[in-house]
C-alpha cells in the first residue's frame, strides 16, 4: 500500500510538539493543503490516518482533546 505523502511530516511535527499537545490530523492538513487540494481534504485525511495506523503510530490526545497520533516510541 503507498504511505501518504504527508506521514512523515505530521508524525514529525506531533513528536516535536509532544504527547498531549499534537494537532488532529485535519488540522494538519487545514494548514497544508491549498487551492484545490482543499476540496479533497477528506480523500488526504482518510489516507494519513490508514499511514499513520499502518506505522503502529501511538493514538493519544490533541491540543484540544480530540485524536491526534504520535510515532511509535524506539526502544
Amino acid at each position: 500500500m503507498k504511505e501518504s505523502q504527508y506521514t512523515e511530516v505530521y508524525l514529525r511535527g506531533n513528536a516535536r510538539r509532544g504527547k498531549g499537545k499534537g494537532i488532529t490530523i485535519g488540522t494538519f492538513l487545514s494548514y497544508t493543503l491549498r487551492g484545490k487540494a482543499k476540496g479533497w481534504i477528506s480523500r488526504y485525511a482518510h489516507a494519513l490516518e490508514r499511514s499513520v495506523i499502518n506505522r503502529d503510530a501511538i493514538k493519544g490526545r490533541s491540543k484540544c482533546g480530540s485524536i491526534a497520533y504520535y510515532p511509535k516510541e524506539k526502544s
